[in-house]
């Protein structure tokens, strides 16, 4: 009997039993309570576990030897987003129709425990180990990686591996991300201060509210009027790295108020001039157009910009703007492109929070041998590709991303309903216990 014929079921419970747990990444105390719960399932399948840095960060080990397959993941989650939008509760981890339902099915609660069961399946398979295989669980991906950062500052890093928080083939190219807090000051409007624009209509936009994070394109963005009347631009949240396949509720915001015979007041310009600038969302509106989209041959694709967050407040208008750059360009380019943006409008970048770009040479040779356990379990031709979005393969050397995502499935990353299908759960299983068979187990040297 083959390992899943014996622990399918197994599998899925302690997967909804994860989901189940609320651990969006603000909410530390659930952050934990779910590390505390993988540990835990780890502990009962005989594994190596310690939790470091206040719990920070837990680990899982398995194997020998001196060379380490290290296996990147993490228990934190964005917010649910719109729940109205969705056909089960968020957090409760449900099996409808052959998926598995919840926030952190795909990203990155799923392939987390895939992974794990792999390392379980490896430990029966019988051959011994000749090198070890350590699973690094993080609890603030989602958020600013002080994890992953401390991690890396405390502890010897693996010589090698992936993070199961991408998309099948190996992504061995990863865009890299800027997070940045625009501020911009408010003068009073016409009406606040006392005075009439002349022409009887004194309504105007007092607040405005939108985005759930800075790395989800939002879903749902609200103006309050000075009447008291409430407006809602509805849009389809998605993940911030693919913004074409979403549609941004600030920016359908700004078209709603275009089309309003409102009064003018500097809140309503700025909402305008955010429209504007941000229409393009390859940077053309702030200067970070790029027409070139290859680097040494490979596909890296464009730089790709989205306001995410927006909030006033009595004087000031709060932006967050997330943006995924190719390793055409550095950090260093992307924020100052933003401060020059500020100057032009005056306001004032608060916070540049960045990442870099990946480039991990496909002659690595630990690569050949995920590619031979894709292509085993697949039946699919491995290939190298660029991916859009920031994992934590960022934070380490020799780190791709790689699944769970396998051509012509459904992306729900980030948005309403995520899900993944049971098949394709037990798919990455088999995927990442090939991986783990042919390198753990060989006395072949991967460095």
């Amino acid at each position: 009997m083959t390992y899943i014929e014996k622990n399918k079921e197994k599998m899925i419970t302690d997967l909804t039993g994860c989901l189940s747990i609320e651990s969006v990444s603000q909410d530390k105390d659930k952050v934990e309570e779910a590390l505390d719960y993988v540990l835990r399932l780890a502990e009962d399948m005989g594994m190596k576990t310690e939790k470091l840095l206040d719990g920070q960060v837990g680990t899982v080990e398995i194997g020998q030897g001196s060379e380490t397959l290290g296996i990147l993941t993490h228990v934190d989650v964005v917010s649910p987003g719109n729940q109205a939008l969705w056909i089960c509760h968020p957090f409760q981890g449900q099996v409808l129709d052959g998926r598995i339902y919840g926030r952190g099915a795909l990203d990155d609660k799923g392939p987390l425990i895939a992974s794990l069961h792999a390392m379980k399946a490896a430990m029966e398979e019988g051959r011994p180990f000749y090198k070890k295989v350590r699973m690094i669980i993080g609890t603030q991906e989602e958020v600013e990686w002080t994890d992953m950062d401390a991690y890396v500052k405390s502890y010897p890093l693996p010589d090698y591996g992936f993070t199961p928080d991408g998309e099948f083939p190996i992504l061995n190219i990863e865009k890299g991300g800027v997070d940045a807090v625009i501020r911009f000051p408010l003068a009073p409007s016409a009406a606040q201060s006392g005075e009439t624009t002349g022409d009887g209509n004194e309504v105007y936009v007092n607040y405005i509210s939108g985005g759930t994070a800075s790395n989800i394109i939002p879903g749902l963005c609200t103006v309050t009027l000075s009447d008291g009347s409430t407006i809602t631009a509805e849009g389809k949240a998605v993940h911030s790295s693919r913004p074409e396949k979403g549609e941004n509720a600030i920016l359908a915001m700004e078209n709603t108020l275009n089309a309003m015979a409102l009064a003018p007041c500097d809140l309503l310009e700025k909402i305008h001039m955010i429209g504007q600038r941000f229409s393009d969302m390859y940077g053309s509106g702030i200067g970070l157009a790029c027409d070139e989209e290859y680097y040494k041959g490979e596909f890296v694709h464009k730089n790709v910009v989205s306001p995410t967050m927006i909030e006033s407040g009595e004087d000031y208008l709060d932006l967050t703007v997330n943006i995924r750059f190719s390793c055409l360009f550095t950090e260093a380019q992307v924020c100052d492109a933003l401060r020059r943006f500020c100057a032009e409008e005056g306001g004032e970048l608060r916070e540049c929070l960045s990442l870099p770009a990946v480039y991990v040479s496909r002659e690595e040779p630990y690569l050949q041998k995920l590619a031979e356990a894709y292509e085993q379990e697949t039946g699919l031709k491995n290939e190298f590709a660029l991916a859009y979005g920031g994992s934590y393969a960022k934070t380490m050397p020799k780190m791709v991303s790689w699944g769970p995502i396998l051509p012509g499935m459904e992306d729900t990353c980030h948005e309403e309903n995520e899900y993944i299908a049971i098949n394709d759960f037990l798919t990455n299983f088999r995927i990442y216990y090939q991986a783990i068979l042919k390198i753990a187990k060989s006395e072949e040297s991967f460095l």
